[in-house]
């Protein structure tokens, strides 16, 4: 375990800003990239520029110092004003002991009332027009050291019905039908949650004609049953490499959690032998990321590729067209991509 707090700087300790434009003009994008290292200074950033609300929804919120100053963030927030809600699953222990923490800062905090499905979506929206989601937990290990992939939108359409969501969730987690709202025609930005995470994602691989980069944290191969959310993704993928297109994906490997490996590599052996290009990243760091650059989009998602992340869980995402986002996750993934290797690291 205490390899995986070891992590890597790499080129991979950033991207929360375009990293260039051909006209050489500094870049205003209403979507970013918000990568590894630069997680807690855009969360810093989005709370402390909110002048009314903001509604959380996160996975974990584990004790130490990257989640104290989380902590302090929003109780500084709330001392001016602020109406601030954060809903944490109820399995996680820490949770429970976290939500007094906020309590006791002034945050309106509580677990989810349904022990049977698990919130698992890490997002923040504030004031209904800005959101920050994606992979990374409330948790030293996710914020300061893991490789991670969120986006940060500005966009009214999509953060309003995210809010619509986290009311639901907020009133009955049992509940998991998407919000009765329609977003707006952008094109650059959709929030996805929930059984539209899977659904839209195999509409877009299907769709492919050029490349796809992808990241795989876990999985779970059912070659059994064709119909398993992580199966209709790895047969989509593989239809695409078999139809001519570029097809990568790096899959993590842990030095600490063995169970987590077999499961991956099994996927990966059988996505090989299909075509798809697959690697490794590296023990020491946990990649952690879950997202998928389909020709000129991304999606971003909280889910993993397995039945509990993609159709029973809480989970959250969103697709981005915009240029600067794609050209940043990019640039991301071939560090990535170039870090990490062809066979599984010795055992």
């Amino acid at each position: 375990m205490l390899a995986l707090l070891a992590g890597l700087a790499l080129p991979l300790a950033g991207c929360a800003a375009h990293l260039g434009s051909n006209s050489g003009e500094p870049l205003a994008p209403d979507s970013i990239l918000v990568c590894d290292r630069a997680y807690e200074p855009t969360f810093v950033d989005l709370v402390d520029s909110a002048r009314e609300r903001i509604d959380i929804v996160q996975w974990e919120l584990l004790d130490g110092v990257a989640t104290d100053e989380i902590i302090e963030v929003l109780g500084a927030a709330a001392d001016r004003g602020l109406a601030i809600r954060v809903l944490l699953d109820e399995e996680i222990s820490d949770n429970h002991t976290g939500v007094d923490r906020l309590l006791a800062r002034g945050v309106n905090a509580k677990l989810d009332n349904n022990a049977s499905v698990r919130v698992h979506a890490k997002m923040v929206v504030a004031d209904g027009e800005q959101t920050l989601l994606g992979s990374t937990n409330w948790s030293t290990a996710s914020i300061d050291y893991n490789h991670e992939c969120n986006v940060k939108l500005k966009n009214s359409g999509s953060a309003s019905y995210l809010v619509a969501w986290i009311d639901q969730l907020w009133k009955d987690s049992s509940l998991r039908q998407p919000p009765a709202l329609e977003q707006s025609n952008d094109a650059r930005h959709r929030a996805l949650v929930n059984d539209g995470l899977l659904s839209h994602l195999l509409e877009h691989i299907e769709a492919a004609s050029e490349s796809i980069d992808f990241t795989m944290y876990a999985t779970y191969l059912q070659p059994s049953d064709p119909s398993a959310p992580a199966m209709q993704v790895f047969a989509a993928l593989a239809s695409a490499a078999s139809r001519g297109v570029l097809v990568r994906g790096v899959a993590d490997w842990s030095d600490w959690n063995p169970g987590n490996n077999e499961s991956n590599q099994d996927a990966v052996n059988w996505l090989e032998t299909r075509g798809v290009d697959m690697r490794w990243e590296q023990p020491d760091v946990l990649t952690h990321a879950k997202a998928f650059r389909i020709d000129d989009g991304l999606q971003i998602q909280t889910a993993n590729v397995s039945s509990g992340g993609l159709a029973y869980n809480h989970e959250a995402g969103a697709w981005v067209t915009e240029t600067s986002v794609r050209e940043d996750f990019q640039q991301w993934f071939d560090a990535l991509w170039a870090d990490s290797q062809d066979t599984p690291p010795a055992r």
